[in-house]
């Protein structure tokens, strides 16, 4: 999706694409981890073959390709940063979970809206510390936690510019505010994803993404 004007409230410059995303099954991955991680971790069952494996690639990427460039969009819009890249290869192999760097996913997501909110998270985590705004290799920890506290652990701070920008993304460009609520039954098991949500609850998606973008532009003039 191309961004046709630069303007204040955006900051993208004229004729920005936002990156096309790739999913495949990552069968390097697979046989050097995955296969190491069933055979510790399983319960006998052999891992299913390449042309399963395949599918259910082919089958994420039917889910995701609909939504994708009004969600990388929307992200940009939301956030007021522009992807480094062009292309985002997300990467499926069984026993994992989710990941944003490199971008893997497993093979457990049975549904279009688990598979759109999981994704959707990764890609912001990518956005937030992957863009032209910031240099490569800037070190984000210290300025969230001095916008959310230094007293949160790890998985709490990083999860709080996620889960803002996320809620934004579901209630207001996505229309589906019912994949806020899924969210948060998904990660009630998970203390720091969990205590990120009160965070964003009790002080406001809006705020919190106030801050980010006002520190945005501040490194924008630095740069300037």
């Amino acid at each position: 999706m191309k961004m046709t004007k630069k303007t204040a409230a955006n900051n993208h410059e004229e004729g920005y694409t936002t990156p096309a995303v790739r999913i495949e099954y990552a069968w390097l991955l697979s046989d050097a981890a995955s296969t190491v991680l069933n055979e510790k971790w399983g319960d006998g069952t052999p891992l299913q073959s390449y042309e399963e494996y395949v599918a259910v690639a082919e089958k994420y990427d039917a889910w995701w390709q609909p939504e994708s460039e009004k969600i990388l969009a929307a992200l940009c819009e939301i956030t007021g940063l522009e992807f480094r890249q062009n292309i985002i290869d997300v990467y499926v192999a069984p026993w994992f979970y989710a990941f944003s760097v490199p971008m893997v996913i497993g093979v457990i997501f049975k549904t279009k809206d688990d598979l759109i909110r999981v994704l959707a998270h990764e890609i912001t985590h990518r956005l937030l510390t992957d863009n032209t705004t910031y240099k490569y290799f800037y070190k984000f920890l210290p300025m969230w936690r001095k916008m959310f506290g230094t007293e949160l652990p790890f998985n709490t701070v990083v999860h709080i510019p996620v889960h803002a920008i996320i809620k934004k993304l579901f209630v207001e460009y996505l229309k589906r505010p019912d994949l806020v609520t899924l969210d948060k039954e998904r990660v009630a098991d998970n203390p720091p994803y969990k205590q990120a949500w009160e965070y964003v609850e009790a002080h406001g998606y809006e705020a919190i993404i106030a801050q980010l973008r006002e520190h945005a532009a501040t490194m924008r003039s630095d740069v300037a």
